[in-house]
């Protein structure tokens, strides 16, 4: 397993057990906000998280290359990364590219 993976898949797993009134409800649907569902607390420690998230694959993108590890994460498991830091306004595609 590539580490981009490992990492995915670890905030795939953490989001919803430390978040378990907002998902799965959020998002209902492409206007709905988090900000609905969390408070300001919660908010800012998932927009703190989110920007831990995005660094650690950051690293995890250059330690693949660097040992020249195949790319091997699963779309469906970068979607929810992308919704969640679009959700707390930070964008991911320079990190782990465009929505497919």
């Amino acid at each position: 397993m590539c580490v981009v993976s490992m990492v995915g898949d670890h905030y795939n797993e953490w989001y919803p057990n430390t978040f378990p009134n907002v998902f799965p409800k959020w998002p209902i649907d492409e206007g709905t906000r988090i900000t609905e569902f969390v408070t300001k607390q919660e908010f800012e420690a998932l927009k703190r998280t989110v920007e831990e998230m995005r660094e650690l694959l950051a690293r995890a993108i250059k330690y693949d290359e660097d040992n020249h590890e195949p790319h091997c994460e699963v779309e469906e498991k970068m979607a929810l990364l992308r919704r969640v830091a679009e959700a707390v306004g930070i964008s991911l595609d320079d990190v782990i590219g465009p929505k497919q």
